[in-house]
C-alpha cells in the first residue's frame, strides 16, 4: 500500500462542518466479514476530549445497515466529499448497503485505512478514521424530543468516536 497523506484536523474542520451541512458526508464502515459500506449523514459532531485527544459523534438508527456493521466491527471513517461526488452522496443516503455494493453503484474507490478496517475513499478530500469508544443506546436525552417520541426501537445510537489519524484520499 503507498503511504497515505496525514492531515491536520483542525485545518479540516471547517470545510468539513461546511460539508456536513451542505449536502452531507460519508460514512464508511465495513462487515465482520469485510464488505464495506458507505452512508451518507447529515448529523454529526467533530471537537476535542478534555484530553486533547479529537473525537467524532455521529448517530445512525436501528433500520441503517450501518447500524448492525457498527455493531459487527466498532470503527468508521467520515469521509468529506469533494464537490465532484454530489451524486454518490445523494446516492449513498437514498439506497442501502444491504443489497448492493455502493461503491460499484457509485464508482467511489475504497481504499485501505492506515488505523481502522473501514475503507476510506479515495474521491474524498479528507478521511477521518475512528475508532468507537462509547455507544449510547436509547433512551437517552442526546437528541431532540421530536426524535425522542418515537418508539425505542426506532431510536438512533449515538456513537462516540476517538479519530485516530485523518488522511487524503488518493
Amino acid at each position: 500500500m503507498a503511504e497515505r497523506r496525514k492531515l491536520e484536523l483542525a485545518e479540516w474542520a471547517e470545510v468539513t462542518c461546511r460539508k456536513l451541512r451542505q449536502g452531507g458526508l460519508l460514512l464508511t464502515s465495513v462487515s465482520a466479514d469485510g464488505k464495506p459500506n458507505a452512508m451518507t449523514i447529515g448529523w454529526g459532531l467533530l471537537g476535542w476530549f478534555y484530553h486533547g485527544n479529537p473525537m467524532w459523534v455521529v448517530a445512525v438508527a436501528p433500520a441503517r445497515y450501518t447500524f448492525k456493521l457498527l455493531d459487527e466491527v466498532a470503527e468508521f471513517v467520515v469521509a468529506v466529499p469533494s464537490d465532484a461526488i454530489a451524486e454518490a452522496v445523494a446516492f449513498c443516503g437514498k439506497e442501502s448497503g444491504r443489497n448492493m455494493d455502493k461503491f460499484k453503484a457509485t464508482g467511489l474507490t475504497p481504499i485501505p485505512s492506515v488505523h481502522v478496517k473501514p475503507p476510506s475513499i479515495k474521491e474524498c478530500v479528507a478521511n477521518f478514521e475512528c475508532r468507537i469508544y462509547h455507544k449510547q443506546r436509547p433512551p437517552h436525552l442526546i437528541l431532540t424530543p421530536e426524535h425522542r417520541q418515537r418508539p425505542l426501537a426506532q431510536q438512533h445510537t449515538i456513537y462516540f468516536a476517538e479519530v485516530l489519524g485523518v488522511y487524503a484520499g488518493g
